[in-house]
């Protein structure tokens, strides 16, 4: 498994996989963390809708 590492990092090829296997993991970090931020905001939009639709008195 190290020699199969130390190759990879020696040929550009495998260097090229290990830089798009980097930028992914950016990627799906980044996209975890937006998430649960746009989670939050959906979660609290959908309760407001619910709450309108119970009582239109409850509408903005």
């Amino acid at each position: 498994m190290i020699s199969t590492m130390k190759r990879l990092v020696r040929e550009e090829d495998g260097m090229e996989m290990v830089e798009w296997s980097i930028v992914g993991v950016v990627f799906a970090l980044a996209g975890a963390l937006l998430w649960s931020t746009l989670s939050t905001s959906i979660s609290t939009a959908l309760t407001d809708i619910g709450g309108c639709v119970e009582d239109s008195s409850n509408c903005p």
